[in-house]
């Protein structure tokens, strides 16, 4: 769902469609000063800092939210540079139909 090692998938946090995995360095890019980003229409990404990666939002010590009110927030576990990753989506069977997030 998210194209991470079995070793990123046990460390990160999840929120619904959302995985917040540790990266090991700071990402390289532009560090754009701001407080919030949003993703998968329904995620709120509270941060120092924000790197957009070209697969990746990279985020400075997150907390995301969602903003529907169906997860918990979920935190970053500890300092530094994190990935927020949003699934892959895939047209549902036929026979059901997507009710949430």
């Amino acid at each position: 769902m998210w194209r991470v090692t079995d070793k990123q998938l046990e460390a990160g946090i999840r929120q619904g469609d959302i995985l917040l995995v540790k990266e090991r360095g700071t990402p390289k890019g532009e560090c754009v000063e701001g407080t919030e980003a949003t993703v998968a229409a329904t995620h709120l990404v509270k941060a120092r800092c924000f790197i957009r990666g070209p697969k990746h939002l990279f985020a400075l010590d997150p907390a995301i939210y969602h903003t529907k009110g169906q997860h918990d927030a979920i935190y970053a576990d500890s300092d530094g540079w994190h990935s927020v990753r949003v699934a892959d989506e895939t047209t549902p069977w036929n026979w059901s139909i997507r009710l949430g997030d």
